[in-house]
């Protein structure tokens, strides 16, 4: 059993190299084209508009976004190399697990995650770059669309099972990188609902979407919190799903829901 177990995930992976080189590490980067797009929230999208959600356009540059998040083995590749700090270890964190590799890294604080991103010669995406990449033109209220509403098929939550909850897909945590493919954002991104909030270069004002330029915006020029994007393994709710959610957080915070993307 063992012997076909494995030669089933190298003949998997050798799939996987066929179309894309960069895959098995996770690493690969997707070009979202120049343009523009609407940011923000109205009664219209059918979700719960939090405040400082106005809706305004955005026009930016073109740009690249990791197609995966940011996971432990890339992330212990920074740490190994001198240039992250270990993250966070404890409840719900899951440095060290013997299973996490390809997992999202989570309980990394803003730093680490601007770091992990350097390391590769990447950055941190701003807020903006981060929802066009989510949403694309369209700007859709999921990554796969208006419809149907978020369930374990399309990505990582807290979906009823019956009459018990079930976080993660009942994984009680994350589940690895891409692995509800059907959930992907219009330009194949994964992950951009579930599994892990991401941080972004932003620092969060609730006025700036009102004072907003359209042009390539990069958030205010200071702040007490980031702006977290997405949703995480926990979210249960249509509203804590739709892309319009944007949260504040503080740069040192290392939830078990925080994670990274980086961007180029």
């Amino acid at each position: 059993m063992k012997f076909l177990i494995k030669f089933g995930l190298v003949f998997g992976l050798l799939l996987v190299v066929t179309n894309d080189v960069n895959a098995e590490d996770h690493k690969e980067m997707i070009t979202i084209p120049a343009g523009e797009f609407e940011m923000g929230c109205k009664p219209s999208d059918g979700v719960y508009c939090l405040p400082g959600t106005t809706p305004h356009k955005v026009s930016l540059d073109t740009f690249k976004m990791d197609k995966y998040l940011l996971t432990f083995a890339r992330y212990q590749e920074c740490i190994d190399a001198g240039k992250c700090t270990e993250p966070y270890i404890g409840g719900a964190c899951n440095y060290g697990m013997s299973w996490s590799a390809d997992h999202p890294a989570n309980c990394i604080i803003y730093q680490q995650a601007e770091q992990a991103c350097a390391f590769e010669d990447k950055r941190l995406p701003t807020e903006a770059e981060w929802s066009k990449a989510a949403r694309g033109e369209k700007s859709l209220i999921f990554p796969w669309g208006n419809a149907p509403e978020p369930s374990c098929d399309l990505a990582v939550i807290n979906q009823k099972n019956g009459s018990k909850i079930a976080p993660g897909c009942g994984a009680g945590t994350t589940q690895p990188v891409g692995s509800k493919p059907k959930g992907a954002s219009p330009y194949g991104l994964m992950d951009m609902a579930g599994n892990l909030f991401q941080w972004t270069s932003d620092w969060y004002s609730e006025s700036y979407f009102s004072t907003s330029p359209v042009k390539n915006p990069k958030g205010p020029t200071s702040g007490a919190s980031k702006v977290l994007r997405g949703s995480a393994w926990t979210a249960k709710y249509r509203d804590g799903v739709a892309l319009t959610v944007r949260t504040p957080y503080a740069p040192q915070g290392q939830g078990y829901v925080v994670g990274a993307r980086c961007a180029k």
